[in-house]
């Protein structure tokens, strides 16, 4: 686990005083990387791309979301009909996807503790909801989704006005660099997980706030 120094941490301490802790789900809580290569895979000659290896997985999870948007010249217009198309597929697979290990020993921790616990997701509100149903994790008080892939830090906004919170009453937990970009816009501090679709050095580089490698080491950062 990686803190930034002193004067970057947390400027009030979470607690259950109408404060929230905002989880990203793809990656994050749920492990969904292996479907989505299934998908992509099972589509590639429509796409028009070779069937992704695990040498090739393990290219992109060292690249930002633009990059393999450009890599793949894929244009921005169509990325939404794509993310729908994707959580249509992954919809008929979401009884195969697993909870990331620990995390479901964590939220259901941070939620005794009485925090708020919410997502935001650009996967679909009934994907996330049935994922948690099935794995006795309905314990959120809201999911917030929005298929923009690039439009976390404007889902902040809206969810921070919908719900009366003041960018230190939020800590946002993600697995991408675009969470991170979107936090540092927003100026939420944002916890990034090493155990999602980007590796650890790409997450180093772009300065979150904190960087954990298991999810107990969230809890040590919110709780202690």
């Amino acid at each position: 686990m990686r803190r930034r120094r002193a004067k970057k941490k947390l400027a009030v301490p979470l607690n259950g005083n109408g404060r929230a802790l905002i989880f990203d789900f793809d990656g994050t809580i749920a492990d969904t990387l292996s479907s989505v290569i299934r998908i992509v895979n099972e589509h590639a000659a429509e796409y028009r791309i070779a069937p992704l290896t695990h040498a090739d997985v393990e290219k992109l999870r060292g690249m930002t979301n633009r990059d393999i948007v450009r890599m793949y010249k894929i244009p921005y217009s169509q990325i939404p009909s794509l993310v729908r198309r994707w959580q249509r597929e992954l919809h008929r697979r979401i009884e195969d996807v697993r909870v990331i290990p620990g995390v479901k020993d964590l939220v259901l921790s941070l939620k005794r503790a009485g925090l708020h616990l919410g997502i935001l997701t650009s996967n679909s509100r009934e994907n996330v909801r049935s994922f948690l149903r099935a794995r006795g994790l309905d314990v959120f008080d809201f999911i917030h989704s929005e298929s923009n892939l690039f439009g976390k830090k404007r889902a902040l906004g809206h969810i921070m006005k919908e719900r009366g919170l003041k960018r230190r009453d939020v800590l946002y937990i993600g697995d991408e660099v675009r969470d991170v970009e979107a936090c540092r816009k927003a100026r939420v501090p944002v916890i990034a997980v090493s155990w999602g679709f980007h590796r650890r050095e790409l997450l180093k580089k772009f300065d979150p706030d904190f960087l954990v490698d298991k999810p107990a080491e969230i809890a040590e950062i919110v709780l202690s």
